[in-house]
This record gives structure tokens, sequence and C-alpha cells, in this order.
């Protein structure tokens, strides 16, 4: 038998002789699980992040926060993902100027990321503003029971028979 003979059946009789047992099977089918290509995700680019185009005529694409009825906000960068750090709500003191010549003071809301870009309560990037405050807190509701306890309800009964007596 030749040099390559051998070497071909060695081969074939690793691989017909050896039986792995269905644990290993498992474990050999997960690792290359493991090591397939992951699918990317989906990138989508709101039309709303869109501000102008360039001198090719391609859309210029900018961060922008949406903000839904329940008072979370999210964050889409210009690349279409989504921004993963904390969103600090605070307010500005915006001076208005009137046509008569008055100028009023009010509050604005503003947005802060983590890495510190700002954006206005229309969710468009601004300029850092000088003077920031803390959102003023919301006031807490109670909540009241709705239900008594054991004892609660003895007690109401114990009092309604004695002012039947």
């Amino acid at each position: 038998m030749g040099r390559a003979n051998r070497r071909r059946d060695w081969c074939s009789y690793s691989t017909e002789n050896t039986m792995a047992s269905e644990k290993t099977k498992k474990i050999l089918q997960g690792l290359q699980e493991i090591n397939k290509p992951k699918k990317a995700e989906a990138i989508i680019k709101p039309v709303s992040n869109i501000y102008g185009e360039d001198a090719n005529g391609r859309p210029i694409y900018i961060d922008r926060l949406y903000g839904s009825i329940t008072g979370q906000h999210e964050l889409i960068n210009k690349n279409g993902k989504v921004y993963k750090g904390k969103i600090n709500r605070k307010r500005r003191l915006v001076k208005l100027k009137q046509m008569n010549g008055t100028v009023n003071n009010v509050y604005s809301v503003c947005f802060q990321t983590t890495d510190g870009r700002w954006f206005n309560n229309c969710g468009m990037p601004i300029e850092a503003p000088k003077k920031v405050e803390e959102d003023e807190p919301v006031d807490t509701v109670e909540v009241q029971k709705t239900e008594l306890t054991p004892e609660e309800k003895i007690q109401i009964e114990k009092d309604l028979l004695s002012k039947l007596k």
C-alpha cells in the first residue's frame, strides 16, 4: 500500500469507527451555529432625519430625538442606529421679544444625552444652552387602595352593629 492510500484509509477509519454521542453532536452543532455569520440588523433611516441635500443631491441625515405619549424618548443617530445611553430632560430660559417691544421670559424643555449632545423640544439638535435648570419633578399621585383587609372589614361590621343597638 502506498503512503497516500494508507493516509486515506486512516482518515476513513477514524471517521467511520468513531461514534460521537448525542451530547457531543449537539455541542458540535451549537459550535457551528456560533461560527455562522450573524445577520445584520436592518438600519432604517427615517425621512424626518433628512436635513437637506448636498451638492450631489444626496440627502444629509442628522441626529433626531423622538418622543412618545408615555414620556419615553428615543434618539435615532444619523447612521440610523438607536442611541443606547441616557437622555436627561432639562429646561432653559428663553427670552421672547414681542412685536410691541416687550420681552417675555419663557421656559422651554430641552434634552441632553450623556455624550453631551443637546436637542430642543422638537427633537432637533441645538447648541448647548448657557443657562439650564433641571426639569421640575412631576408630582406623584398616591394610589388609594380599593379593597379592605379582613381586619378592616371586621372593624367596619363591629362599628355598624354597635350603631344598631
